[in-house]
């Protein structure tokens, strides 16, 4: 299988940064791109994730918005309904 083209790309590093990498290229026998890919590669997803999650405050001002929603979408229910709901809900039954 040929390997995918790749790209020159330039990244700036701090010199502690670059041991760490030089050592793990030296320990591993593989090349300092093919680590920083791999590790992008597997790292960027998550960093990508976090970064674009909402705030506290926000994720906070949307559960409020849900408030009251069950009992405006099925009326009241007794914690009997509710508990058999979630035990539904879970599979329990």
């Amino acid at each position: 299988m040929k390997p995918a083209p790749s790209t020159p790309t330039s990244v700036r590093l701090t010199d502690e940064t670059r041991k760490i990498l030089d050592e793990a290229a030296r320990r591993t026998r593989r090349s300092r791109s093919y680590l920083v890919e791999e590790t992008l590669k597997q790292f960027l997803p998550r960093i990508v994730q976090k970064e674009t999650q909402p705030s506290p405050q926000e994720r906070i001002r949307r559960l409020k918005e849900l408030e009251g929603i069950g009992y405006r979408l099925v009326g009241p229910q007794s914690i009997e309904e509710i508990d058999a709901r979630i035990r539904e809900f879970r599979g329990d039954e």
